[in-house]
Order: C-alpha cells, then structure tokens, then sequence
C-alpha cells in the first residue's frame, strides 16, 4: 500500500500525542491533589504514577453512618482481608454487611492491607468493592486512590468502580465526569454506569444524556434499563419514543424491556402494540416476553390466547416461553400438555424446555422420566436436557447418565458442560474422570473445558496434569489456556513453566498469552525476552507486547518500534502497537499508520486499526477505510468495517454501501453484509443480495436471504425471489421446502 494512501485522514486529524493525555487534560487543585496523593501512598504503601483527569464535582451525596453494633474492629478487618486465599468467596450476604459497614476513612487503611494479600485475583476484586464503597461518600479521594493503581486495564477497572459507586448516590455529578473523558473504551463504560443509574429514577433524563454522550449505538448498553423503568411509568409513552430510534440492536433492546414490562401489568395492551411492530423479528421477541410475563400470573388466559394463533416461528418462540414458565409450577402438567402437539420442532423444543426446569427442581423426577421415554430421538433430547441441567448443580449424578445417550453432538455437548461443572467443584475428580473418556471428540471437549477452570483455581495442577497428557491440538490449547490464566496471578511462575515447555504450537501460543502481562510490569525485559526467540515463536509474542504497550503507553511503544531491527518481528510489534493505541484512540492510530513506510507492515497495521475502530465508530471506520489505495487491504478493510457494522446498525451499513463505486471491494462488502444481516434482517440483504457480481455467490446469497425470510414474512419474500435471478428450478425447489 502506498503511504499516501493514509497520509489525507493523518494530515487532517488533530491528535494529541503523549501519554499526559491519557483521560483528559484537567487536574484537581494542587492542595487537593497532594491530600489526594497521601491518600493513595497510604494506602499501596508506594508512590505511584497518577494521569490526568476531569475535576471531581460533587453533587447532593447523602452519607450514612455506619452502625456500629456487630461491626468488626478495623484490626480484625485487616487480618479477614490478608488471610483470604484463591476461591474465597467475598460477595456474599456476609461480605457485602461487612463492606457496607465500613467507615469512608478507614478504607485506606484496608486498601493497604488488601495490597499484601498474595492473590491478584481477590485484590483486584475486593479492590472494586472497596472503592464503589468509598465512592458513594468521599468520590474524589476514591478516584485519586484509582487513578493510582499500575496497570491501564486494572486502573481503569478501578476508576469504573469509583464511577459505579458514585452515579448511585450522585448521578448527575458522575454523568459529568463521564462527559470529559476523551473517547474510548474508558469514557463509553463511564458514561453507561452514569447512564443506567440516572434510569433508576429518571429515565427519559437517561436517555437524552445517553443520545447527547456521542456513544456509538454499538456501545448504548444502558437502553434496556432505561426503557423497563420508563414503561412501568408509561408503557404508551416509552413505546412511542422506542419507535423513534433508528433500527438495528439498541431500538430492539428497548422494544425487549418494553414488552417485559408491559407484559407484566396489561399484556393484553402489550400485545396489541407488539402486534403493530413493522419488524418481524422485534414483533416475535416483544411476543415472546409478553406471554413469558403473562403466564406467570394468568396462564390459563396466556395459553389460551397461544393457541389460537397461526402457525409459525412466533407461535413456536411463544409456546416455548410458556412452557419455561409453565415447568417452574407444575413441570408435570406443562410435560402432558407439551405431549399433546404433533411432532416437530415445537412439541421438541417446548418438551426441552420444560424437562430442563424440571430436572432444576427435581432432577430425580425428570431423569426417571426421561428414562421412562422409549428409545428414539426425542428420549435422546430430553436425556441431553437433563444432563445440561444438572451439568453444574450435580455433575456427578450428570455424568453418570451422559453414557446413556448415544454418541452424536448431543453427547458432546453434554460432556462439556458436565466438565465445566466437575471442574468447578472437584478439579481432580474433573480430571480423573477426564481419564475415563475414550479418545476422541468428546474427550478433546472436556479437556479443553477443564483447562480453563483449573487453570484458574490451581495452575500448578494444570501444569503437572499437562505432563500425563499425549501430544496433540488438544494438547497445545491446555497449555495455552493455563499460561493465560497463570501469567495473571504469578508472571514469573508461568514464565518459567513456558520456557521450559517443548517447542511447537503450545508453547508459541502460551507465549504470546504471557506478552501482555509481563509488557505492563517490565516492557524491555519482555522484549529482550522476545528478541532471544526464535523466528516462529518470536512474531505473535511481540505483537502480543506491542499491543499492551500501545494501549497503555503509545510513546515508549513507538519508541521501542524504532529500536527494532527491519523483518517480520518489527512488522508484528508495529501492528500490535497500532492495535494498541486504536484502543483508546483510532484517530491516534490511523495517525500512526500513516507515518510508516509503504509494504507488509503498514498493511497489517491498518487492518488492525480498522477492526478496533470499527467496533467504536464504524461510520469513521469505513471514511477512512475507503480512501485506501485500490487492492486487497481495501477489499479486507471494507469488509470488516460491513460486517461489525452490520450487527449494530444494519440500515446505517446499507445507506453507506450504497455510496461506494462498484468494484471488488464493494462485492466482498455486499457478501459480508448479506452474511450478518440475511437471519434478522432480511429485508435489508436482499436488495444487496440480488446485486453481487459473481453468479454462484449470488445464488448462493439470494438462497440464504429467502430461507430466512420465508419463515417468517413468507408473501414479501415469495415476491422478492420471483423477482431475482435465481433460476426457476432453484426457486421451486426453496418454496417447497418452505
């Protein structure tokens, strides 16, 4: 790729580069600042690096008084903290009475214990409750204290917590906080905390504040919390704002909560609104809360009111819904019901269903059942439901009756989960059990879902399990999963176990889990590290360091660029720094891209960029994507940017797809959007479909775009494919499958 190809987006961006502007440019009043400091030394026992960050304004904060009266001494508090171990639990009943009991000016004191306790895990947890705690009376001292803490994803956990403490005392104040802070991923979480608390209580007020945050839609995570608030408020009111948002993900979580809600108090309104929906997907999701709500409370009228509508997708989806709620009462009564429809795809997943939530309430009763079917498909099915069930709450009794089941995905994917549950109670029971498994696919299954808990609860067990294991794929993931989960709790540990490790695709991969780790606490040893690597183990690990670095310090990340001798390991760590910086700053990365010289590695850098940006802003994303010099970076840029958009915004990537000129890179953009919209929105593909160059993938999409629509609008979609180019024969043979 040319360079001039990135240089007009760089040249016209105005960026700010440096680590000083992190989040923001103002700084607290000096006095305040240095009490602030004091704060945060106390409490980690340390002077640490602190960033700039929008003044603390402190609205209406009501504080409460601690009782005293059961309370623990701070003395005794410190030693409960300093003596928990990996797998305590600390969010219980117990815990949350002792943390809420906690004086604001004692918890720096308790912050400072924390910091001895060898597990990173509880620190970081206990971390987050302890600052939400101190938030709620004393916001400034808590956000000085986390914008203290090492480490870019740790800091700013720890600033979210502050925020999550604080919007729910003070609202107003945290939402003005949120604002100041520079776009990202810091700022969008911020905003949300901001915005789901100001719901609790005003809700309309929410929502602008959530239209005026300049938050992507992709990122309007607060909308269904807004919306159930405002609908028990006023369900006609909420439903006529919901109606004016643009289509795609955010408009379909309002119309969630909305028919939840309304559900629960009038669903015989709710239904005649969902019934008015232009979408048929959001009118079949509305149908399916309303009637989950309604048969909670009247499910005579609930079932009554199913039964006697048409056949089809919403009727299956509202049935099932019924059932679950059915199952939680009288799981039996739901089972004879479920056994009166004909068979098919209903009477199955509704009979799954329900067995599902009986095997939660009597695991005994629902197994006898299942066992009591005669043998055939639909014993097999409710035999993996069983076993899902109780996968975690009995794992033991679950694989005893996965045996049962015949051989087949069914099995498997019990098998999974049955290992999920075993690891989580009794890891060595998990493996032991591992061991009784056959070789093959259901084996590989559970090692791989073993892997992951015990490399969590104890990952010199996982280590020294590895060693019993035979070389394979399999194999290679173990050891990547427990280097990644290791290398959070005890870096030098795992560093040495990788070392140490065979060479091949295990130990190339546990390496590059171990980069980002070790980049945050001595970036040039890991480097060092990296360039005494051979060639196949040495890109992924810088890249991996590359891009911690560039999302937590781009200047020194640059700089060891620079240091970097040409050839592919340089190509890996400028892509992983440009992946880094688009973190907190795409403009800054495109920047950065467009400074470096023309080939492999500017390449590379640019499509990292443009994957990040386009989950913040993909309508930015996709402007600078298109002023690409012509070839394949472009075609894959554009098709990336399509489909992240495509899942958000489906009516905004169509409008933009309609403005580029036709060539290659707009047929593989049209391919991708065809891919991600044809299931939910077919309505949007097929115009596209109908338009792509090449006549197998045209079929192809065109075929794709009408089974879906078929099942659902099938008149729209009958005259739509009479319409297309789809050979006769190929059009017969979809409507009869129909």
């Amino acid at each position: 790729m040319r360079t001039s190809g990135f240089l007009g987006l760089g040249l016209i961006l105005s960026v700010s580069w440096g680590a000083g502007y992190w989040i923001g440019r103002h700084h607290p009043a000096p006095a305040k600042a240095a009490q602030l400091r004091n704060a945060a030394d106390l409490a980690a026992g340390k002077t640490r690096e602190t960033f700039p960050l929008p003044p603390v304004k402190r609205g209406a904060v009501t504080t409460e008084t601690p009782g005293a009266e059961g309370n623990l001494s701070l003395s005794e508090l410190e030693a409960r903290i300093q003596g928990l171990k990996e797998g305590d639990r600390f969010r219980g009943k117990e815990w949350q009475k002792i943390l809420s009991s906690v004086a604001p000016g004692d918890i720096p004191q308790l912050l400072a214990a924390l910091e001895k306790n060898p597990s990173r895990s509880l620190r970081t947890g206990l971390r987050y409750e302890l600052l939400a705690h101190w938030a709620e009376t004393d916001p400034t001292a808590a956000m000085a204290y986390a914008n203290a803490v090492s480490g870019k994803t740790e800091r700013e956990q720890a600033l979210l917590a502050v925020e999550r403490g604080w919007a729910e005392k003070d609202p107003d104040g945290a939402a003005a906080w949120a604002q100041q802070l520079p776009a990202g991923q810091l700022r969008n979480q911020a905003m949300n905390a901001a915005v789901n608390a100001l719901a609790a209580t005003r809700p309309e007020a929410a929502l602008d504040l959530l239209q005026r945050s300049g938050l992507n839609s992709r990122h309007w995570g607060s909308m269904y919390s807004i919306f159930n608030v405002w609908t028990e408020r006023d369900p006609t009111g909420a439903a006529a704002k919901a109606a004016e948002l643009a289509g795609g993900q955010p408009r379909s979580q309002a119309f969630q909560a909305i028919a939840s809600s309304w559900g629960s108090k009038d669903p015989a309104a709710a239904v005649a609104w969902a019934n008015g929906l232009p979408n048929a997907n959001d009118k079949r999701n509305a149908l399916t809360s309303i009637v989950s709500q309604w048969a909670g409370q009247d499910l005579p009228g609930a079932l009554a009111w199913v039964q006697q509508m048409p056949e089809g997708l919403t009727r299956q989806s509202t049935l099932e819904s019924l059932g679950n709620q059915w199952a939680q009462s009288d799981p039996k009564a739901a089972m004879t019901f479920a056994q009166t429809l004909p068979a098919g795809t209903t009477r199955n997943n509704l009979v799954g269903n329900i067995v599902g939530q009986w095997a939660q309430q009597d695991s005994e009763a629902a197994l006898a059942y299942a066992q009591s079917l005669p043998s055939g498909a639909e014993r097999n099915r409710v035999l993996q439901n069983v076993v899902s069930s109780i996968a975690y709450q009995d794992p033991k009794t679950a694989a005893s009756f996965v045996s049962a089941m015949p051989p087949g995905n069914a099995q498997l994917n019990a098998i999974s989960q049955i290992a999920n549950g075993l690891a989580e109670a009794d890891p060595k029971a998990a493996m032991d059990w591992l061991q009784t498994l056959p070789e093959g696919a259901a084996r590989r299954n559970a090692l791989q879902a073993i892997s992951w808990q015990l490399a969590q609860t104890d990952p010199k067990a996982a280590a020294d399990f590895f060693t019993t294991l035979p070389p394979s794929r399999e194999r290679d993931n173990f050891i990547s999963n427990v280097a990644s989960q290791w290398s959070q709790s005890d870096l030098p540990a795992a560093l040495a176990w990788v070392t140490h490790l065979p060479d091949g695709p295990g130990k190339v991969n546990a390496l590059s889990n171990l980069g980002p780790q070790w980049a945050q606490t001595d970036p040039q040893a890991a480097i060092t590290f990296a360039q005494g690597l051979p060639a196949d183990q040495q890109n992924g690990f810088l890249s991996s360091i590359a891009t911690s670095l560039g999302a937590n310090d781009a200047k020194t990340a640059v700089e060891w660029s620079n240091r970097l001798p040409v050839g592919d390991g340089r190509n890996s760590f400028l892509s992983g720094v440009a992946s880094g910086i688009a973190q907190n700053s795409p403009e800054d990365a495109a920047k950065f891209v467009s400074g470096l010289p023309a080939g492999k590695a500017q390449d590379s850098a640019a499509l990292s960029v443009v994957s990040q940006w386009a989950n913040a802003d993909p309508r930015a994303a996709a402007g600078w994507a298109a002023g690409f010099p012509e070839g394949n970076t472009r075609d894959t840029a554009l098709q990336n940017v399509v489909s992240s958009w495509s899942n958000t915004d489906p009516k905004g990537a169509s409008d933009w797809l309609a403005t580029l000129p036709a060539d290659k890179a707009l047929d593989r953009a049209v391919e991708s959007f065809v891919n991600q919209t044809s299931w939910q929105f077919p309505e949007l593909a097929a115009p596209w479909a109908s338009k792509i160059s090449d006549e197998n993938q045209r079929f192809a999409s065109i075929e794709n775009v009408a089974r879906q629509w078929l099942q659902f609008d099938p008149g729209a979609a009958q005259t739509w494919l009479a319409q297309t180019s789809l050979p006769d024969d190929r059009k017969q043979q979809l409507l009869a499958n129909h």
